[in-house]
C-alpha cells in the first residue's frame, strides 16, 4: 500500500493488523489528554502496528512523513512470525532510543539528527550532501519537543551557517554529514 505524504495510515482505536514499513517515514502519535501527541517514527524495515496481534486494535495513529510504502507483515510458519516478532521488538527498543536522542541536548543538535534520522530513511545517509523532503515546522517541533518559534528560528540560523540549503518542493540539502 503507498501513502502520500501526510496521509493517515491507520487510526489508534482502529482493528487491524500489523505492517512493515518498505519506504518512507510514518509519524505515530497516542491520543492525550489535549488531543494527539508525538509517540514515535517508523522507518524502512520497522514494523508498525504490531499489537493489532495482541489487542486487536492500534494504539497509536499512524501518519506518512515522507512518501510511504508498506506491505502486510507477519508471514510465514509459526517459527517464522515468532522470529519476525523478536526481531521487529529488537528495532522498536533501537528506533525508541533514537527517537529520544531527538528530543535532547541543544536545538540545532536536535533538528540536525532529525534531518539525519530522515536522511536515513531515505537511503541517502552516506550521501555526500543528502537532499531530504522538509517535514512542517509543526511536526519538527512535536518530533524535537520544541516550540515551532524556536524551531524557525534554528532553522533559519542552520541555513545562514551553510548547514542547509533550502532547495525547491520543500527540499533541504544537508551540508554536514547526518549522524
Amino acid at each position: 500500500m503507498q501513502f502520500e505524504r501526510g496521509a493517515t495510515v491507520f487510526v489508534a482505536g482502529m482493528p487491524g493488523s500489523p505492517w512493515r514499513v518498505v519506504d518512507g517515514l510514518v509519524r505515530l502519535d497516542r491520543e492525550g489528554l489535549e488531543g494527539p501527541e508525538f509517540g514515535g517514527l517508523a522507518r524502512v524495515g520497522d514494523v508498525i502496528g504490531a499489537e493489532t496481534m495482541m489487542f486487536d486494535r492500534y494504539t497509536y495513529t499512524a501518519v506518512a512523513l515522507l512518501p510511504l510504502t508498506i506491505e502486510a507483515w507477519c508471514h510465514g510458519t509459526a517459527g517464522e512470525r515468532e522470529q519476525g516478532l523478536l526481531l521487529a521488538l529488537a528495532r522498536s527498543e533501537r528506533r525508541m532510543a533514537d527517537v529520544l536522542a531527538l528530543r535532547g541536548g541543544r536545538a540545532a543538535e536536535r533538528i540536525r539528527r532529525l534531518f539525519g534520522f530522515i536522511a536515513g530513511a531515505m537511503g541517502s545517509r552516506d550521501a555526500d550532501a543528502p537532499c531530504i523532503p522538509m517535514p512542517r515546522l509543526r511536526d519538527i517541533a512535536d518530533i524535537t519537543g520544541l516550540q515551532v518559534e524556536t524551531v524557525s528560528r534554528t532553522i533559519s540560523q542552520l541555513s545562514e551557517h551553510g548547514e542547509i540549503a533550502p532547495r525547491a518542493r520543500r527540499y533541504v540539502q544537508l551540508n554536514y554529514a547526518p549522524e
